[in-house]
Order: structure tokens, then sequence, then C-alpha cells
């Protein structure tokens, strides 16, 4: 049976305020508010329990909840002789958000490179941008793997001070 999650008004708040960090970011202010409530819950979430706890439509929340798998923020939970899903913040979030950016940047690197062979070598502006582009996609990705290996490190425990 789902049930809305009671929560303090600083915990509500604390949701509401990933909701509209995460809006102005590009991801839907439900997707962030989900964000936020998988953060603090003890326990996995059905739809139901997120959409009544967050007072928006389970629709809304099925759409969100594909989107935050998408990009390694939630993960799908099943139970045997349960039909209901259920979803939590998996143990490595922010390595998966991070993993999640690195492939679309690979992607968009690509794109890049199919747009540079596309080009005709006399187009120089375009040229000059494709070239741009798959270099800083370049940079990107070894920030994004630099900042995972020290990611991975800290939390193996092996970057901690004692």
């Amino acid at each position: 049976m789902a049930a809305e999650l009671e929560l303090s008004d600083s915990l509500q708040q604390f949701i509401e305020s990933m909701g509209v960090f995460f809006e102005r970011y590009g991801i839907s202010r439900i997707g962030g508010r989900m964000l936020g409530l998988l953060m603090v819950s003890e326990r996995d979430l059905s739809l139901d329990d997120i959409a009544g706890t967050l007072g928006v439509s389970r629709a809304s929340v099925s759409t969100n909840a594909r989107m935050l798998i998408l990009y390694g923020m939630a993960q799908l939970v099943t139970r045997p002789g349960d039909r209901r899903d259920y979803y939590r913040l998996p143990p490595d979030t922010w390595a998966r958000a991070t993993e999640a950016e690195m492939d679309a940047i690979l992607t968009m690197r690509r794109i890049a490179e199919s747009g540079l062979a596309a080009a005709r070598a006399s187009d120089r502006a375009a040229t000059e941008h494709l070239e741009d582009m798959i270099a800083y996609s370049d940079l990107m990705l070894e920030d994004r793997r630099s900042v995972l290996e020290h990611w991975r490190e800290r939390k193996s425990g092996k970057d901690r001070k004692t």
C-alpha cells in the first residue's frame, strides 16, 4: 500500500530546493524533487509513494523516473511477487551520473566528427567550429575521467585523512 511519507518542513524545503535547482539546468522541477525525495528516503519508493508525497501525478513520476534512471540518479527495484516498480538512489549515484555525462559528451564528439567529415574542406568556419567541438569534448572527457577516478578513490577511503 502506498503511503505519503511524513517529512519535516525542512526536508520538504530541501526537496523543493532540489526541484528548483535542477529545473535551472534542464531537468524538470518534478525530476529534481524526486531526486531530493530519493536522497532522504530510508526505503525504496513506489510510483504511488512518490506521487502522493510530492502531490503530483503517477504519469509525471513515471516519466521523470525514466529520465533519472537514464542519468544514473535513480535505480529501478523490483520485488518477487510484487508487480509494482520501486525506486531508490543508487549507491554510486554521483559516479553513475558522471558516467552518463561522459556518454553524452562522447555522443556529442561523434556528432562533431560526422559533421567534420561532411564539411567541405573549403568551409573554414564549419571546420573550425567542429574541430573546436571535438577538442572541447576531449577536454571534458579527460576532466570527467579524472573526477571519476578521484571520486572513486575518495569513496574507497584511499583519499581520507585519518
